[in-house]
């Protein structure tokens, strides 16, 4: 198995340490595990899974687009589950609340639960599903009299005071939002609050990495940034023949290291000097240094 292959399994289910070692001979290691010169904590994005695809709903899905956060709605009426209603791009689930789709949901890495329906008593059926199962955070709207009573029936099915204690409730930050829209603003800030806590952690595209791990091209990842680079450590860019997948900062750099892969045949570093007269023809200051890696 590749490496790449073996962190797009590994990340469905958790953050991955990727590290790298320069060798004498200007190729290099690189591992999944602490100890390298270079070490990247690895992390697919939150994918927010929403149980009620009502007003907040609608209003959150299109600010989760802009943030590149996708999103999964789940109601058990057909009607509201339209691209009338959110952006495309949004997966849609018609489902009863007592019936959730477990191999749909199950394999998105990184849930973000938002419990949001059109009931308590739906409200209790998805936070029991949720509090069961692996999540980064689980969110439930409505007063905290109603939150106690859905709390209880979540734990009479099996969730852990430890799990329940943990929830955010009422759903987002307090910001004294009123309307769908503003109390979708809330949620949105809470989360971003969440996932962007661990600022050493790197978040790479899901749908890149699983394309890199079937592929038979080659890699281009930024091990190592410093100073007014565009493009940031952990970045990644695939070439496939004329075809070119993610991006490592965009401008002269970028073009620098297309035509490298392209004539890449084994794993080496190469590192450009971003300065003025640095030899890359930019200006913008500072450093990168980029890992070549043929899939082939």
């Amino acid at each position: 198995m590749g490496i790449y292959e073996e962190l797009a399994m590994r990340l469905r289910t958790e953050d991955v340490i990727l590290s790298t070692r320069r060798l004498d001979d200007g190729t290099f290691e690189e591992w999944l595990g602490e100890g390298g010169e270079q070490v990247s904590r690895l992390a697919y994005p939150p994918h927010l899974v929403l149980f009620g695809g009502g007003h907040i709903a609608q209003a959150l899905t299109p600010m989760a687009k802009a943030c590149g956060i996708r999103a999964t709605v789940v109601d058990d009426r057909a009607e509201v589950l339209t691209y009338d209603h959110f952006p495309q791009g949004t997966e849609l689930i018609h489902s009863p609340f007592t019936e959730l789709p477990e191999q749909r949901l199950e394999r998105i890495a990184k849930p973000y639960y938002c419990i949001f329906t059109h009931g308590h008593s739906a409200d209790a059926e998805c936070l029991s599903w949720a509090g069961t199962r692996k999540s980064a955070y689980i969110g439930m709207i409505g007063s905290r009299r109603k939150i106690e009573a859905c709390k209880e029936v979540a734990h009479a099915r099996g969730v852990s005071e430890e799990v329940l204690s943990t929830i955010h409730s009422p759903i987002g930050l307090a910001i004294n939002a009123v309307s769908p829209a503003e109390i979708a603003v809330a949620i949105m800030a809470e989360i971003i609050s969440v996932y962007r806590k661990d600022k050493s952690t790197i978040f790479v595209d899901s749908s890149l990495i699983e394309r890199i791990a079937a592929s038979r091209g080659t890699v281009c990842r930024i091990v190592k940034a410093s100073g007014s680079s565009p493009g940031k450590e952990g970045a990644l860019m695939l070439i496939e023949g004329d075809e070119v997948h993610g991006t490592v900062g965009g401008g002269e750099v970028e073009r620098l290291a297309i035509e490298e892969a392209k004539r890449t045949v084994r794993a080496h570093l190469v590192d450009y000097d971003l300065s003025k007269g640095g030899g890359a023809g930019m200006v913008c200051g500072g450093a990168v240094t980029i890992a070549f890696t043929p899939q082939a």
